[in-house]
């Protein structure tokens, strides 16, 4: 048998510990950055949440000021914002002035309520709504239904303190207070534990900044299944949010001035 020359044998060498050592630090920092950095996005996008519904919240109070009414219940609204002549900027159906939406939060967007996010645009106290393609086409996400910065996007209705009827699949027995709610959806249509679209996690931030934390008491009420199971969005025994679940399996709505 022929021998290989020393110097060529040593060619046949694999990484050393130290060597393989170095490789495992550095796909370990790499990982944790990955993981670091999913997590610093998921935290500004539940940030950017927040701040996008007190825009809102601010808006709905500043179109108040300045018209004395509710955005989509504009009496004459063709008389008072640019380019309103036709639906759905100028509601076909709906009871002008009255001071509420005539659609309520459990349901999908239509009239008055399709107007609501058009009226604050085109009184510039909010961008990002497209209506350009008229009433066929406002119902969905980036046209008069504002997109959520976490998903999903942002509907809106009112209720006169009809009780929890108003407000599909939320949380507790406590009666939600009148008055004009988004609610988080994530495809465009009726809130319903199926449509819910973000985690117990992200529903318990939102809910601690704007309320009390509390899922089934305040202006922000969640809606999806009470309980403590795998599908669950809130625990009415301990009054917590099921965070342990990952899943979309919570919604919100949120009471913004009216």
């Amino acid at each position: 048998m022929v021998k290989l020359p020393q110097s060529d044998r040593s060619k046949e060498q694999g990484f050393t510990l130290v060597e393989l050592a170095v490789v495992m630090i550095i796909i370990g920092l790499l990982i944790g950055g990955i993981l670091k950095g999913q997590e610093l996005i998921a935290n500004a996008e539940v940030a950017a949440t927040i701040s996008q519904i007190q825009s809102f919240d601010g808006a709905v109070s500043s179109f108040d000021d300045k018209y004395d009414g509710l955005p989509g219940d504009l009496v004459a609204p063709n008389n008072r914002l640019p380019n309103c002549g036709a639906a759905p900027c100028a509601p076909a159906a709906g009871t002008p002035g009255n001071g509420n939406l005539d659609v309520l939060p459990n349901a999908a967007m239509t009239n008055e309520a399709l107007a609501f996010f058009i009226h604050l645009s085109r009184a510039n106290f909010i961008t990002g709504i497209d209506d350009s393609g008229g009433a066929a086409t406002a119902a969905q996400f980036g046209n008069a239904i504002p997109e959520a910065q976490l998903g999903g996007g942002w509907q809106v209705g009112s209720t006169a303190g009809g009780g929890l009827a108003d407000f599909a699949n939320t949380i507790g027995t406590a009666i939600p207070s009148e008055g004009v709610y988004l609610a988080h959806v994530d495809l465009p249509g009726a809130p319903a534990t199926a449509n819910a679209g973000m985690t117990p996690n992200q529903a318990q931030r939102i809910d601690t900044k704007l309320d009390d934390g509390n899922g089934s008491s305040g202006t922000v009420r969640a809606y999806g299944t009470a309980g403590t199971g795998a599908a669950a969005c809130f625990d009415l025994g301990n009054d917590v949010y099921i965070e342990a679940n990952e899943t979309n399996t919570c919604g919100v709505y949120v009471r913004v001035q009216n």
